[in-house]
């Protein structure tokens, strides 16, 4: 796959590429990283190769950030202009919402390393992937699920674009900051910490192989651009 510039939508500086900027870099692309808070207007989606929208603790239908309905009305028209977007987490309810599916607030907090029910193994491999989200999305009209936790949809493919509910570019040091960051939240969710960490040390060390085969892979849906 030739060079690529590929446009990265982050919405808090807590919340970085990480493992999918270290896949980026080993594949020879480059990434345009910008803040949306800090956004006067997004770039034209005709001059884009590629765009990931990172996670975020905002709320795609609780949240009232003036950034948050201008991205996913960008998000829709990249699509519609035949540029990949993937979506991870945050960004993959952004993206449903940009595609007409729905998203609403779960009944708990996700918060584990997760084994998924995946219903395409050659895109989305079982895991386990790192889910860390009060959202749960529905698949949009014209795409397809690609893996699930029950009747949970956690990832899904539009044409060359992909949304995650969950958080392939985490490594244990960011899992862990975030668990630092979030511990007073943690606590009053009565979430055992000591087992999270347990999961950490016990999921991490495998996730930047995970992650890159990941990326390989929706990459590949990037050239082909299976566009209906």
């Amino acid at each position: 796959m030739r060079s690529i510039e590929i446009l990265v939508l982050e919405h808090e500086r807590e919340v970085p590429a990480a493992l999918f900027g270290d896949w980026a870099r080993a594949r020879g692309h480059t990434l345009r990283t910008v803040s949306v808070a800090e956004l006067t207007r997004f770039p034209d989606p005709h001059t884009l190769d590629v765009v990931v929208s990172l996670g975020s603790d905002r709320s795609v239908p609780a949240s009232h950030e003036p950034w948050i309905a201008p991205e996913i009305e960008f998000l829709r028209s990249a699509h519609e202009c035949h540029v990949p977007v993937l979506g991870i987490c945050f960004g993959a309810q952004a993206l449903a919402s940009a595609l007409g599916g729905e998203v609403s607030h779960a009944a708990q907090l996700a918060l584990d390393w997760t084994t998924l029910d995946t219903h395409d193994g050659a895109l989305i491999s079982t895991g386990p992937w790192l889910r860390w989200h009060e959202d749960i999305l529905t698949v949009p009209p014209g795409a397809r699920e690609l893996a699930s936790v029950g009747s949970v949809p956690l990832a899904f493919v539009h044409g060359s674009s992909v949304g995650v509910q969950f958080h392939p570019e985490v490594d244990a040091e960011l899992a862990h900051a975030w668990i630092e960051d979030s511990r007073r939240m943690l606590s009053d969710r009565a979430v055992d910490l000591a087992a999270l960490r347990r999961q950490v040390a016990h999921a991490a060390p495998g996730a930047p192989a995970r992650a890159h085969e990941l990326f390989d892979r929706i990459a590949r849906l990037w050239r082909e651009r299976p566009y209906s």
